[in-house]
């Protein structure tokens, strides 16, 4: 199971990082790296039945207000 899982996010590397080297996004692949490695874990984690519920509300606590700044509801 574990094997499964890094290889289908291992995927995901593939898809993007040609892209990011090619183009020089160090930023987004240094963000990129944080964010891939933060699902890897919580998807192991969540996969061998490991209580995470402080990190869904860690994870929240950082993400919501990320996401309230940047999407709003389009004028009226």
């Amino acid at each position: 199971m574990v094997w499964l899982v890094v290889f289908l996010f291992g995927l995901m590397w593939l898809a993007e990082l040609p892209g990011m080297l090619q183009k020089r996004q160090w930023g987004e692949l240094a963000a990129f790296a944080v964010i891939w490695a933060a699902g890897v874990t919580l998807t192991i984690l969540i996969g061998f039945e490991v209580p995470v519920d402080g990190v869904n509300k860690l994870l929240r606590g950082i993400f919501e207000p990320l996401g309230k700044l940047v999407i709003v509801p389009p004028p009226d």
